[in-house]
């Protein structure tokens, strides 16, 4: 078989990742990478052995696949022309900031045999994978991603931003649809929310919490799984998982631990997480999510193999976000306060005139 053609479109942090891992496929041939930006050109250029060009559009009928990750704004416009060209496409997370627009893609790409992936990588983390193994049927799930402001992506929330990764495994590992939101969130340094935190109910009853924060002093990424066979908790930064097994005597009720005599419940409290409760802690093998991500999404190109990421689920919890986002729109803090997330938790109007920013590491002569 002939290699499948395939261009990056857009060459930003994401984009140079993409241009990089691309080639290490075998049958895959890097056509081209597309970014209007002179600045990404050369950047490009200079790291890259490609062809580079200004507008993607050169490309059709060139290429047989497209990664798209550009800005999010644009991830529509684009991805219509690609999968309409029967291009099949690869669009960064979020796959769109619109549920509409979401769902729009994914009847395009089936109306024209296409293979449409959204870039939620966290479905190819092995760390991910070991902890929902250990704990049967996911009940509640409780989610952390927190980081420092990084300049990027800032032209959509966090929620969009962060708490999509999270969104999007709650919505896999749940059966059934959403069926209750509530959340709050508030902006720090421009129009969208820097900080959010969600509670998210389902049709099969299971519970998740969200928390999503671009604004921390303490980076985090934690996902836990409580379910009918125990608990599993990732460090999804050291690829840590710590899990404990609830033995059958213990979900069963054989014992009343309410009734223990004093040296019953001196056994429970010097064991509770050796024989109790047992407790294990597992080091992950680290691996590269998003090569994973493209060779699943190559394979199912060229040999129809089940795609993890698909083009559904994306716009799924795309249209999960947007929920979220109408409760932080509703939001209100305090009582006299406008809702909304440029509300501060303290209560009045950010005061949205700019501010010069200035070095006060020195004191004025």
């Amino acid at each position: 078989m002939s290699s499948l053609r395939v261009a990056v479109i857009g060459a930003g942090h994401l984009g140079q990742i993409h241009a990089r891992l691309l080639p290490q496929i075998s049958n895959v041939e890097l056509i081209a990478v597309a970014d209007p930006s002179p600045m990404a050109q050369k950047k490009t250029l200079e790291t890259h052995d490609v062809p580079v060009i200004s507008d993607f559009r050169k490309l059709i009928g060139e290429i047989d696949a497209a990664v798209v990750a550009t800005p999010t704004q644009f991830h529509h416009p684009i991805a219509m022309e690609l999968l309409g060209n029967s291009i099949h496409t690869l669009i960064e997370k979020p796959v769109t900031d619109d549920a509409a627009d979401a769902f729009e893609l994914v009847q395009t790409a089936d109306k024209n045999n296409c293979v449409l992936s959204v870039g939620h990588v966290e479905q190819f983390n092995p760390a991910i994978r070991s902890a929902t193994e250990k704990v049967g049927t996911p009940k509640f799930i409780q989610a952390s991603r927190m980081s420092g402001y990084t300049y990027r992506s800032i032209d959509i929330g966090v929620v969009y931003d962060l708490m999509i990764h999270d969104i999007d495994l709650v919505n896999t590992l749940f059966p059934g649809e959403m069926v209750d939101c509530k959340a709050a969130g508030f902006s720090m340094f421009g129009g969208n929310e820097d900080m959010a935190q969600a509670r998210l109910q389902f049709s099969c009853g299971g519970v998740a919490n969200l928390t999503a924060s671009r604004a921390s002093f303490n980076p985090a990424r934690e996902f836990q799984i409580f379910g009918t066979d125990g608990f599993a908790g990732v460090d999804l930064v050291t690829g840590t998982v710590q899990a404990i097994e609830v033995p059958n005597w213990v979900r069963q009720r054989q014992f009343d631990f309410l009734s223990a005599n004093a040296e019953q419940q001196t056994f429970v409290r010097e064991n509770l997480f050796s024989k109790v409760l047992p407790k294990s802690e597992e080091q992950v093998a680290s691996s590269n999510a998003i090569l994973a991500e493209q060779k699943n999404w190559i394979d199912a190109i060229c040999n129809g193999a089940k795609l993890r990421n698909t083009g559904a689920n994306g716009a799924v919890a795309v249209e999960i976000a947007g929920k979220v986002l109408e409760q932080i729109d509703q939001h209100q803090w305090l009582p006299g306060d406008l809702p909304g997330p440029l509300v501060t938790p303290e209560g009045g109007l950010q005061d949205n005139l700019p501010v010069p920013l200035q070095d006060t590491s020195q004191n004025a002569a």
